[in-house]
């Protein structure tokens, strides 16, 4: 049975494509737009996006019988500094033939991969977005809340979302721990308000109307045994941005000299992260981040004037 290369590579990166955006467009709608993941390539290892910064007092008393001078207010912009996270696989091994002994073609070893990494890569931007947000967020006083003596409850989750003040209702959506949900669920995997599941992600919704995202991400616990804390955080629209560079690159090749004859592929990939109303500092977390980097709050700097413009809140309970 022939063995066409670029065709496996095709297939391979064609299954990624088509899986990755299914699952993209269900995340994106199911969590109400505030961690967004899209195809949003740039150049060099961080990306900046400037908005102009609230002007305080913008409205004045004006007196019709006055010619007095007034002061002046200048415009100034917030600048957001998104970080570009480099990604791979593994080499990935196997003899072709397993599959022409049973008389299956090689090639079905492409919609295996793909599908696999279709899901595996969504799910990585997902917790690095979570990661990030929750470094981030955290490094902000104005916007935790500790509640970490009791458990998760709806009223830490009210107080959380009031850190925000008059703006509270821009808050859309809780990303927790599924320990931190079964707090307040009893039995969150299996609630009957579940309204999209994905590889260990599940999206609920909570009797104030603000969706709850399930996820086991590691980023939402703190600690170990008695010391443990969950970290909750409330989320606004398109608080977290995982974009695509689109410059998906696959190698695959066949090798000689062993029993068998063994094929090798590998993969490589990156996506900018940035989370609303906060900078990528650099000169900490360099480029080409480690997970560490990405969750370290000293890498993470606020740029916006009110906390209320920011990506959201976090509420931290008893683990």
């Amino acid at each position: 049975m022939p063995f066409d290369l670029a065709k496996f590579n095709q297939q391979t990166y064609t299954a990624i494509t088509e899986l990755a955006s299914q699952n993209i467009n269900a995340f994106n709608e199911a969590s109400a737009g505030t961690i967004i993941i899209e195809n949003k390539p740039i150049t060099g290892d961080e990306a900046v996006r400037a908005s102009f910064k609230l002007v305080n007092g913008l409205v004045r008393r004006r007196d019709v019988n006055s010619d007095a001078d007034i002061n002046s207010t200048r415009l100034q912009q917030l600048v957001d500094i998104a970080v570009k996270v480099a990604a791979g696989t593994p080499t990935l091994l196997w003899d072709n033939a397993q599959y022409n002994w049973v008389r299956q073609n090689p090639q079905l070893a492409a919609y295996t991969i793909g599908e696999q990494l279709a899901r595996a890569r969504t799910l990585d931007m997902v917790n690095s977005g979570v990661r990030a947000a929750v470094a981030a967020i955290s490094g902000n006083a104005d916007v935790t809340h500790d509640g970490g003596a009791n458990n998760a409850s709806f009223a830490g989750l009210t107080d959380a979302g009031f850190k925000f003040g008059d703006r509270s209702s821009a808050i859309k959506a809780w990303i927790m721990h599924s320990g931190a949900a079964s707090q307040l669920y009893q039995n969150a995997l299996t609630n009957n308000e579940r309204l999209f599941s994905y590889e260990g992600v599940n999206i609920q919704r909570d009797p104030f109307g603000r969706l709850i995202v399930v996820t086991d991400s590691e980023a939402l616990v703190q600690g170990t045994g008695d010391t443990r804390k969950f970290r909750s955080l409330g989320l606004t629209d398109a608080a977290v941005r995982v974009a695509s560079n689109d410059d998906f690159d696959a190698v695959l090749e066949r090798t000689t000299g062993k029993e068998n004859i063994t094929s090798k592929y590998q993969s490589e990939w990156s996506y900018n992260l940035s989370v609303q109303g906060y900078k990528w500092l650099k000169e900490n977390g360099g480029v080409s981040p480690t997970d560490t980097s990405i969750g370290t709050s000293a890498n993470w700097e606020r740029s916006a004037s009110s906390h209320k413009d920011t990506a959201g809140v976090l509420y931290i309970s008893k683990g």
